[in-house]
């Protein structure tokens, strides 16, 4: 039988006064960016002046959702490279790299919570990162929790997209761009690395050798929840949208009219019961971080536009009020 190797002095003790610190911290940034964002809008952006309070804060929380995206993806990086790992994924050197983008993380989600409050808010996925940072001899699952922050890359594409669309942009190159960028980084980030990420936690995590089953079993579950939703939208709303729109593509292409997908959710937005055009499909998936809705400032239409999504994606006629 062989030997375990030596406990990580984070399996001994945890240094909960110091992750606390670190997503206190955090929690006050986000804060602060949420509000400094709403001033530089009002000042700079002329369209943010218009808009409805709940829009305007659905605006800045994509300011911060944006900025959580691009620290946590720096931060996993760096915990990856500065924690030594051995052939089954465990940690082998101190995890505390890896405890401060968890706090970091914890502190954003907290602040995301406080904005909408009135909205309820599944904290699932937040779940494991309290049970991580804070009880001792969480040392397994460490490498999954690390790459299951990577999903936020797919929060970029998805926030350049709310921002064109809550200025009146639906029509742009630069929104078509999006969908498809956005398609692209979901396919590779929520979806392929989920399913990766599900295996590697049968593979290498289960059975729990050295932590305490109060570490492994919350991240096993948090990662099957996760992994199921972000491959259904892909699927179910994601895919759906991208074949629509390459079919108006094609119906422009063939009737000469020298539009595209773009011209055609124009249309579709002009008739009512159109289910051909390139708003997001009326899949009722739901969503594990629901954001602030909005309406549309201007037009009398439903608004289908994306919310802040972090893990999944709900069209808001299909949520109802």
């Amino acid at each position: 039988m062989d030997l375990l190797p030596p406990l990580l002095p984070e399996e001994t003790h945890v240094r909960a006064g110091e992750n606390a610190l670190v997503a206190g911290l955090a929690f006050a940034l986000f804060w602060g960016c949420f509000a400094l964002s709403w001033i530089a809008s009002t000042r700079h952006v002329p369209a943010f002046r218009d808009f409805p309070a709940e829009k305007k804060a659905d605006w800045c929380s994509r300011v911060n959702s944006t900025i959580h995206a691009v620290a946590v993806v720096v931060g996993v990086a760096v915990a990856l490279t500065s924690i030594s790992w051995d052939s089954d994924f465990m940690p082998t050197s101190s995890i505390r790299p890896a405890s401060f983008i968890f706090s970091v993380a914890i502190g954003y989600f907290l602040c995301d919570l406080i904005i909408i409050i009135v909205w309820p808010v599944p904290m699932q996925m937040v779940i494991p990162y309290f049970i991580n940072n804070f009880v001792a001899c969480c040392a397994a699952s460490q490498y999954g929790l690390l790459l299951f922050l990577l999903v936020e890359l797919a929060t970029l594409p998805l926030n350049a997209r709310g921002f064109l669309e809550s200025v009146g942009r639906e029509d742009s190159k630069h929104h078509a761009r999006a969908i498809y960028a956005t398609y692209g980084v979901w396919a590779v980030t929520r979806t392929a690395l989920p399913i990766y990420l599900v295996y590697v936690f049968w593979v290498y995590a289960y059975p729990p050798d050295r932590n305490d089953p109060v570490c492994l079993y919350p991240n096993l579950l948090g990662a099957h929840v996760i992994a199921l939703f972000c491959v259904g939208v892909f699927f179910f709303v994601h895919t759906p949208e991208i074949v629509a729109r390459r079919k108006a593509d094609a119906a422009a292409a063939a009737g000469g009219g020298g539009g595209d997908a773009n011209d055609a959710e124009a249309g579709g937005r002009d008739s009512e019961g159109d289910a051909t055009g390139g708003d997001a499909p009326k899949s009722c998936v739901a969503s594990l971080s629901i954001s602030l809705s909005r309406g549309r400032h201007k037009e009398d239409v439903v608004d289908d536009s994306y919310d802040d999504v972090e893990l999944g994606v709900l069209p808001r006629s299909a949520r109802g009020s």
